[in-house]
């Protein structure tokens, strides 16, 4: 790549995809969209929708570096700051590991799990990381609320237009001659306040869900610069009087009056089997930290530890749901049954591997 080429959009892409290709980095068409729509502060979409912009020198050189560390197998949201995870962005950094569509699955079987306890539910995320589960599950289980409130404020809306209307062209009450409403009312005088419903303007749809729906995320991270990551895509996300991020190990930050209030405990721990840890690609093995993938021998050890602990920090009939391995959902079914969960199953994530495994705290 040359200063003196009209380096466009469409032209860009193609290097930098064939670029990345050749040194076999994976997904190498999507590392390029994200690089350059990053560099470019483009939105993906309209990288196709110009695919004649040109790019300025700044933009290029920004390319370079990037395209040169990805060629290392440096992860692509690293080298642009974020992530996306159900539709959400998340900023990322080297202090926690990337979040992962088979994640998405997590949310998916925590919400099922929680459906029975109400909106008013207090949640434990182990291992928050990013705090992506929290953001994604708070946004999951307001969404219907915002819906409705949404719905209820366009029709208060109509309701105070309706009543302004029919002030100017002086509609009578019902049961009340025309002449004598007209007459009880001065010339400039309109509907009182009162018969006009109030405005929404003081809490918009997003705060009422967020009122009505009410549920609340006491989130836990050991790494403190990932505490601060959480911290960050918690505030963007307007969460954070719903999310307390919690510096500490697993259930070391909690404390003693909450033992058995939480309708709901989800973790992504770390699981990755010793074996498995060599066999992962150049770009999780070298760059994302160990702290948050590698689980011990068996890859099970942080695993044992929450479902030995989790019922007594459950409310009766609370929910468990923990992401895992491929290959271990036999050995945290059976963890699961032994701390005396009840309702147990494994569902599967997007390329139809076993990935969560969850229950229900048996003394419901």
């Amino acid at each position: 790549m040359t200063d003196t080429d009209a380096w466009t959009t469409r032209r860009l892409r193609t290097w930098i995809r064939d670029h990345l290709a050749a040194r076999e980095v994976d997904s190498p068409a999507v590392c390029a969209d994200l690089l350059l729509a990053s560099a470019l502060r483009s939105e993906r979409l309209r990288l196709y929708m110009e695919p004649d912009r040109v790019a300025t020198e700044a933009e290029r050189g920004t390319l370079r570096d990037w395209v040169k560390r990805a060629s290392l197998h440096e992860p692509v949201q690293y080298l642009v700051g974020e992530s996306w995870f159900r539709g959400l962005r998340i900023e990322v950094d080297g202090s926690t590991m990337i979040p992962r569509p088979a994640t998405e699955t997590l949310v998916e079987v925590g919400q099922q799990r929680i459906g029975r306890t109400g909106t008013a539910a207090r949640i434990l995320d182990l291992c928050t990381g990013t705090a992506c589960i929290p953001i994604a599950l708070l946004s999951s289980i307001d969404r219907p609320h915002r819906a409705a409130a949404r719905l209820e404020e366009a029709d208060a809306a109509a309701r105070a237009d309706f009543a302004r209307l029919k002030a100017v062209v002086g509609m009578p009450s019902d049961g009340e001659p025309a002449d004598a409403a007209a007459d009880s009312r001065m010339p400039d005088e309109t509907t009182p306040e009162t018969e006009i419903p109030p405005s929404s303007e003081a809490a918009g749809p997003a705060e009422r869900g967020a009122l009505e729906a009410g549920a609340v995320v006491v989130a836990v991270e050991l790494v403190p610069e990932a505490v601060e990551l959480a911290n960050r895509n918690i505030a963007t996300h307007a969460y954070a009087d719903r999310i307390d991020v919690r510096r500490g190990s697993l259930f070391e930050p909690l404390r003693p009056e909450e033992r058995g209030t939480f309708d709901l405990l989800v973790s992504n721990p770390p699981y990755v089997s010793d074996a498995e840890f060599e066999k992962c690609p150049p770009n999780v093995r070298n760059h994302e930290p160990e702290t948050a993938l590698r689980g011990g021998r068996d890859g099970l050890e942080i695993v044992r530890r929450i479902v030995v602990e989790a019922p007594d920090w459950l409310a009766p009939g609370g929910g468990l749901a923990i992401e895992i391995q491929y290959d271990q959902a036999a050995a945290v079914h059976a963890l699961l049954e032994a701390a005396g969960f009840t309702d147990i199953r494994v569902d599967r994530d997007g390329d139809d591997l076993d990935r969560v495994v969850s229950g229900r705290r048996g003394d419901a």
